[in-house]
């Protein structure tokens, strides 16, 4: 079995990726990668594929998107695949030193000033003002701090030329753009996927150079899909768990209308048409008979055996909510009085 590599970009972490990693647990390994500590993109590659063993699948964001490329330079027989979202691939342009350099300069005399200026222009031009967003956003920024940040700049300006191996390049690729992306644009991604020989290229609509961030569903589901297409047999199957479902392959196909309309209802107006018309909104999606009674019934125990991805069908309790200890019981069958007293080890009234 493959591990899935999570590689953050400039002045991120694990957190970037973290609805990923939350959906593909099930299927396989996660390895969050630490690209702090190496001054140099090719010195990324060479640590984490020395921390992560065997079979990898590199997701790379932005400057991780890079260092993935250069882990399948360096090890073409270990990398399986490879997830490159809002990332590039040509090497430094003239005039970018001074521009990378004012930027470490100010991140070296205040690094939440460097993270009020950097940010805003990495996101959907309609979001730079969602404090929801930018909130968590600022914060993984200043975690980093001015080190890590200046030698990352460095790196990033000695980065490699991908163009010069992409054609070499055999593994799948998967390229996630993102239609605000003026940092990272659409046109770019699609020269890596013609350049190299086995890449599809998706785009992501509602976001910019943070994707996986401002738009995570539409990113996971994205990618999930790529996965279970690409490396549904061997790689991604587990042994079984006595009385416990399991999100396969062929859970992900079993449950695909479910979970589209399930992350559908990450929309403000898609909610809105679920509260108003609840069969109306599940007949837009295609569910059969016994999928629409396993929701409308919210049946989340039936749901999950139809295919239903928790991370995907939780998104009906938000709407309509529901304690997740009721969803924690259905899901262990069990009262949802006996749940909380034997799993959570609350009293029992008297």
């Amino acid at each position: 079995m493959a591990t899935l590599v999570l590689i953050p970009g400039l002045l991120s972490d694990s957190s970037v990726w973290r609805p990923l990693a939350e959906a593909a647990k099930a299927r396989m390994r996660i390895h969050d990668a630490d690209v702090t500590r190496d001054a140099s993109i090719p010195a990324m590659a060479t640590r984490i594929l020395a921390e992560a063993e065997g079979d990898l699948i590199a997701v790379g964001h932005s400057m991780g998107g890079r260092v993935a490329m250069e882990m399948a330079r360096q090890a073409p027989q270990r990398i399986r695949g490879l997830v490159l979202a809002n990332t590039g691939y040509q090497p430094r342009r003239d005039g970018e030193e001074a521009r990378r350099q004012a930027m470490i300069d100010l991140g070296n005399r205040d690094m939440e000033a460097l993270a009020d200026q950097w940010l805003p222009p990495m996101l959907d031009p309609g979001r730079t003002k969602d404090t929801e967003l930018l909130g968590p956003l600022k914060a993984m920024v200043l975690r980093a701090g001015p080190a890590v940040h200046a030698r990352q700049i460095r790196a990033l300006l000695d980065r490699p030329n991908a163009g010069a191996y992409m054609a070499g390049l055999h593994c799948p690729i998967l390229l996630v753009a993102a239609r605000q992306d003026g940092w990272s644009p659409i046109a770019q991604h699609s020269e890596i996927a013609e350049a190299a020989p086995d890449a599809e290229l998706v785009v992501v609509e509602n976001a910019g150079h943070f994707a996986p961030v401002e738009r995570p569903d539409d990113v996971v589901a994205a990618v999930c899909d790529w996965l279970d297409r690409r490396f549904g047999g061997p790689m991604l199957e587990q042994p079984p768990i006595p009385d416990t479902p399991l999100f396969d392959r062929a859970g992900s196909i079993r449950g695909y209308r479910l979970n589209k309309m399930a992350m559908a209802l990450g929309k403000p107006a898609n909610r809105e048409a679920f509260r108003a018309n609840e069969e109306a909104y599940l007949d837009s999606f295609g569910l059969t008979a016994e999928e629409k009674a396993a929701v409308m019934r919210r049946d989340w125990h039936e749901m999950v055996r139809l295919g239903g991805n928790l991370f995907f069908i939780l998104k009906i309790a938000a709407v309509d909510p529901t304690p997740i200890t009721a969803i924690g019981a259905a899901q262990a069958g069990m009262s949802h009085d006996d749940f909380v007293y034997e799993r959570l080890g609350k009293k029992r009234n008297g």
